[in-house]
């Protein structure tokens, strides 16, 4: 008879922590989802040039990216980021408003631009995005099961890109070349 009771007070126990394991994942889940992104990076230098160049459009865009007007009056302005392959070398460079996906799908996806990986096995189907916040450019995870880190630093929250960066997704490492946003 004391063995059922020791059964049962460990079989509640163990379903007591795994509902609070699911608990504060999905709390934490939603607190990454609301996060704002922070502008009180001022002590970090930006290595954003800002500078006219051509713009083409982008190749695989479905919809049109409606303009809004930010607060300061203007039209919504253009990034132009450059990343490379460490290993092969390869570049990539991609004309957006707001957002970057990157991951291992080649289907279309919910943002302007997409860097598929389909090689890298490591990588998840949508791994990470780089997304603009006012006039600057994060480096975003998108809940990916190996993680993003930008420097060998695994990210938690939306973290600030800068030229030089390297980006480690799965076994792939993209550097930051270049980040223009468009001239007003």
């Amino acid at each position: 008879m004391m063995y059922w009771i020791i059964l049962i007070v460990l079989a509640v126990l163990i379903l007591v922590t795994i509902i609070a394991t699911i608990v504060t994942i999905v709390k934490e889940r939603k607190d990454y989802k609301s996060y704002e992104l922070d502008e009180e990076d001022d002590d970090i230098d930006d290595d954003i040039e800002e500078e006219d160049y051509e713009v083409r459009p982008p190749k695989r865009r479905k919809k049109q990216v409606q303009e809004e007007a930010p607060s300061s009056g203007g039209r919504k302005r253009r990034w132009k980021i450059i990343l490379e392959n460490t290993d092969t070398g390869e570049q990539y460079d991609f004309i957006f408003y707001d957002a970057l996906g990157i991951g291992r799908t080649t289907k279309e996806v919910a943002f302007e631009e997409f860097l598929p990986l389909p090689d890298d096995r490591k990588v998840s189907k949508v791994h990470c995005s780089i997304v603009r916040s006012k006039d600057k450019l994060y480096l975003r995870d998108e809940g990916s099961k190996n993680h993003t880190y930008l420097n060998g630093r695994k990210i938690q929250k939306p973290i600030l890109l800068q030229k030089q960066d390297i980006i480690s997704i799965g076994e792939t490492d993209l550097e930051v070349i270049k980040i223009m946003r468009e001239a007003n």
